[in-house]
């Protein structure tokens, strides 16, 4: 029987299932308190654009290369000719170009090439924008004239990222890119950005799939710097650190704990993606929630930096997906590898720290209504963390 309720429950499932009902309008309107501004500078730098932090806060604070003071750091782990240094192409259009040679045609057409250089990518280019005046763009209307070939022919140039960002502009324009792509290029460019996702049951649409992956994330830059995975600039080997990551890879593959996996993404070793699947018994039962991990060129010296991708409802887990946890924070040991890391985490899901919380407002809600709580999290967890076992419906990514 939950607390401060005097209704009885035959089983866990009945207990669950009340509550989710009694909180169903609280859950299907939740929002993060102060969401509309930025989280750090409540959009005194700009706005966010429905992003937890602004542009120039973002970088800041989560820059996209390493810290000036191990600019001369190299982990050098490749035994192959490529050393590892060599900057990968920022989309890997390349590597999917040479992939394509055998799929039939898919990609032939589409992410051939990034577009131009225009986004900012670092903080000098944000303030060089806050200091320059913006003329309001007044040719909207002529874009959405363009005929589609026109507009095909635009989008063959951008590469995944942009093209997912297109098919959310308009209804004409996603439209167009689900008549007009192939779901074989969608279908690699998923298993490209999630190379953790598992394929279990029948997947109608891929572009669906992958919008709905790319919208159950906390930061859309976050997934830009993922996808980048910036390189480490030229300078002497680290050897302490490879030697340190071979044997957490080592720990990772034998042995290898249920729920918890880790993968990296750059031939330094340097960018990685990992999963925690909720704890049985949790509201986050069920889930695969993905992660993104930085790990810094001092490492093990230094901790890595770890944030969840996927979207939670946690006390100790910010609006952005950074992981307030001690380990991480102030107790970091050299003893510590990524696989001891994860089980960390795994286990904060079980057994928040309520004292200290990077949300207050949900650790307040955690202690005074346990069952509010939970309802939220298992709708959270329904909503952006089992796309592997229920894929999206049309429309509703």
């Amino acid at each position: 029987m939950a607390a401060g309720c005097s209704k009885s429950f035959t089983s866990k499932y009945e207990e669950e299932l009340f509550y989710d009902v009694e909180f169903e309008d609280f859950c299907k309107s939740f929002e993060f308190s102060n969401s509309s501004s930025c989280w750090i500078c409540n959009g005194y730098y700009g706005p966010s654009y429905g992003e937890p932090l602004c542009g120039t806060c973002h970088a800041f604070i989560f820059p996209n290369h390493p810290s000036e003071e191990a600019q001369g750091l190299v982990t050098e782990f490749s035994d192959d000719e490529d050393s590892g240094n060599d900057e990968p192409p920022e989309n890997g259009s390349e590597a999917k170009d040479r992939d394509d040679e055998d799929g039939g045609g898919v990609g032939r057409r589409f992410g051939r090439g990034a577009a131009a250089a225009g986004a900012p990518r670092n903080l000098n280019q944000y303030l060089d924008m806050l200091s320059q005046p913006r003329d309001s763009d007044e040719c909207q209307q002529k874009i959405c004239s363009l005929p589609v070939e026109v507009l095909l022919s635009i989008f063959s140039y951008l590469d995944d990222l942009s093209l997912w960002n297109v098919s959310e502009v308009c209804k004409q324009w996603k439209r167009i890119l689900e008549v007009h792509t192939p779901q074989q290029m969608w279908k690699k460019y998923t298993k490209e950005r999630w190379p953790l996702f598992q394929q279990i049951s029948t997947i109608p649409n891929w572009l669906h799939m992958y919008g709905a992956l790319m919208n159950s994330c906390f930061c859309r830059t976050c997934l830009i710097q993922m996808a980048m995975k910036t390189p480490m600039a030229m300078g002497r080997v680290n050897h302490i650190r490879a030697n340190r990551l071979r044997s957490d890879i080592r720990s990772l593959d034998l042995d290898a704990t249920e729920g918890i996996d880790a993968v990296a993404l750059d031939n330094q070793l340097f960018h990685w993606q990992a999963s925690i699947l909720g704890p049985a018994g949790s509201p986050y039962e069920g889930g695969k929630f993905f992660l993104y991990i930085v790990i810094p060129c001092s490492y093990p010296m230094l901790p890595p930096q770890v944030r969840f991708l996927t979207k939670i409802v946690h006390p100790n887990v910010s609006r952005h997906g950074d992981v307030g946890i001690d380990i991480i924070q102030h107790n970091w040991s050299l003893a510590l590898t990524i696989s001891k890391l994860l089980l960390s985490v795994q286990s904060l899901l079980t057994d928040p720290f309520t004292q200290i919380c990077m949300e207050p407002e949900l650790g307040r809600m955690y202690e005074a209504d346990r069952p509010k709580f939970e309802a939220l999290a298992r709708r959270w967890t329904w909503k952006y963390a089992m796309y592997e076992v229920l894929p999206p419906l049309e429309g509703l990514f």
